[in-house]
């Protein structure tokens, strides 16, 4: 999903077994029953927190949330966000943790390296797991899931290659194992490759403007695969939709388009999710994406186990005609574990993971229609895992700290080993003063950690864990102190050629880059902003133009210039064409500025530019 201020089946063997008997609704008789789902990226205070309250109303009430602090969920609890997710939760709203997964860096782009500045897979997933573990730490049982933003759309470098959606599977198989019941979501913007149906609960399979979804063209054209797919896995979000009349019509689009998530606004570029609409429009909204009609279906057969380890098995069960089911609801227990398309005429199956080793579940599926009618439940299915193996792995060497900084550090461990036939060292287990941080793939022995607070003492540890989930002792400890820099040095600004250049060493990560940029040299108009007036900011590698009045957060986007030069080692260089800087001087001041959520940082000194 956008930035604030920037910019995106089932692997199973099928088995032929006999429909059910049951003469199902026919898809005629059933109006899609849709979930309303918001993108909150407003915060929950100031005039904004009137949002968050009418979020709770009944008649305004969306099904799901996504909370975004500062793309994810920062390096500390806010009160006012534990305020609000908690009176969100309450009210019934599924609340859905923002992480950014930049693609995991496959894109080569800048701007899609982690907050440590790489573009390395295995500096994204540590970041990615680092922030769906913050989500729960501080924001407890109020977070019901984790929304990975920016997926890849494809599913790997090469045709037949499936190494990029393994990566997200890899991030949904995360979240489900140690928290039991999340839903998760990947947002490629736009249809993925079919392999992506089972890498995330839900996936955003559209998100744009309204007249990009009215005309649907290249890249935003639907798949063929989510026509008769299960509704509850699509999530369509429509922006730019002026009236009531208009949501209307999205809001049929969106049910013929087989999406059972949809979120209709009437906000717009640069961030079209940092306001809610209106009351009446939200009203509108929840109440024309309800379903209707349909029938309850016939209670589905007891699901059957194969493929039974002692982490995982696959259950299977005899599918209902289509369109009259058109997907399946299953628990573990009473806690709903997944949803799954109706694969008739086979048998429809559903892989659980994330299971422990010799344990007995008992499994039970029910069925679902267009309008959201819901079978009762099958008959329970109990199963117990496999033993585990017979060996724990080898003990991992103990870290080795290295390129230590004021929030990262570079752990190096001794690889561990497992004395049973067959059996592997899956993964390492990364803990931070004792408590589990990061779950890394056996093959890996190295990780780059971020999110430490500076100038402050940590204590790391590693343990292997094999193929069965069992688990060597932890390592030995690493004793590391994070550094404590200036934040921002070496500021300058020159001018080459026609363009003016902006550089400043950032000492710490940050999720925006600001340099602030007042073209008359008067600190009474344009953004007040640590003595000056700025008329244009960077952030990141965009460059606006301030708009309204002077003391609103309002800017425009200045169009066909990508400021950024180079960011590596955190030596940010910006150039920007003179031109695009109008002003009534021949003079800058320029204040250079990082934000994470939580600090605000400006260089010691304001730069000044003489440009002519």
């Amino acid at each position: 999903m956008l930035n604030p201020l920037r910019r995106a089946l089932l692997g199973a063997t099928l088995l032929a077994i006999p429909l059910l008997t049951a003469t199902p609704a026919h898809a005629a008789d059933a109006v899609l029953d849709q979930q309303v789902a918001v993108p909150a990226y407003f915060l929950p205070s100031g005039d904004s927190l009137a949002y968050w309250n009418q979020l709770n109303t009944t008649a305004s009430k969306p099904g799901v949330l996504v909370a975004n602090v500062a793309n994810g969920p920062d390096n500390e609890a806010k009160a006012a966000y534990a305020s609000a997710l908690s009176a969100a939760h309450a009210a019934g709203i599924k609340v859905i943790g923002y992480v950014d997964t930049g693609y995991f860096g496959t894109t080569g782009r800048p701007e899609n390296k982690t907050r440590l500045g790489s573009l390395a897979i295995e500096d994204w997933r540590a970041q990615i797991q680092s922030d769906v573990n913050k989500w729960y730490q501080f924001y407890g049982s109020a977070i019901d899931g984790i929304f990975f933003d920016q997926a890849q759309n494809a599913c790997g470098p090469t045709a037949g290659s499936q190494t990029w959606v393994d990566l997200y599977r890899e991030a949904t198989a995360y979240v489900k194992k140690y928290h039991p019941g999340a839903t998760t979501i990947a947002n490629p913007g736009v249809s993925p490759d079919a392999c992506f149906q089972d890498a995330a609960d839900i996936l955003v399979t559209f998100e744009g403007s309204y007249s990009s979804y009215l005309n649907r063209q290249a890249p935003y054209l639907p798949a063929a695969w989510e026509a008769d797919y299960d509704p509850k896995r699509i999530w369509h979000l429509v922006y730019d939709v002026p009236d009531t009349t208009a949501l209307a019509t999205v809001i049929a689009t969106s049910k013929a388009n087989n999406a059972g998530y949809v979120y209709v606004t009437n906000d717009v570029m640069v961030n079209p999710w940092d306001q809610l609409p209106s009351a009446s429009y939200m009203s509108a909204q929840v109440t024309a994406a309800k379903g209707s009609g349909g029938a309850v279906p016939a209670t589905p057969a007891a699901p059957t186990a194969s493929q039974v380890t002692a982490t995982s098995l696959r259950l299977s069960w005899t599918s209902a005609a289509y369109p009259g089911v058109v997907g399946y609801d299953v628990y573990q227990g009473g806690v709903k574990v997944g949803t799954e398309a109706n694969f008739t005429p086979a048998a429809t199956t559903f892989d659980v993971a994330g299971l422990s080793p010799a344990t007995s579940y008992t499994f039970t599926v029910k069925a679902r229609d267009r309008a959201g009618n819901l079978s009762p439940a099958s008959g329970a299915l109990a199963v117990t895992t496999a033993a585990a193996s017979a060996s724990v792995p080898t003990v991992p060497g103990t870290p080795v700290a290295s390129d230590i900084g004021p929030t990262s550090v570079k752990l190096t461990w001794a690889a561990s080993s497992d004395a049973d036939p067959g059996d592997d060292v899956l993964y390492y287990d990364v803990f931070k003063n004792g408590v589990r941080e990061l779950s890394l793939p056996g093959d890996l022995t190295s990780v780059n950690l971020g999110g430490l607070t500076l100038n402050t003492s940590y204590s790391f540890t590693v343990r292997a864990r094999d193929t069965t989930d069992r688990v060597s002792a932890q390592s030995a400890a690493a004793a590391v102190t994070t550094t404590n820099p200036s934040p921002i040095t070496g500021a300058t600004a020159a001018v080459s050629g026609t363009n003016a250049t902006y550089t400043a060493q950032f000492n710490l990560p940050y999720t925006h880059y600001h340099v602030f940029i007042d073209t008359d040299a008067n600190y009474q108009t344009g953004w007040s902003v640590n003595t000056i007036g700025a008329e244009y900011m960077i952030e990141n590698n965009t460059l606006f133009q301030k708009t309204g009045a002077s003391t609103d957060w309002s800017w425009s986007v200045v169009a066909g210039v990508s400021p950024l030069v180079s960011s590596a080692n955190g030596l940010y260089q910006w150039s920007v064409p003179l031109s695009a800087l109008t002003g009534t001087g021949n003079t800058q001041k320029i204040v250079f500025h990082g934000t994470d959520g939580s600090r605000n940082d400006y260089a010691p000194n304001v730069v000044t530019l003489t440009t002519s």
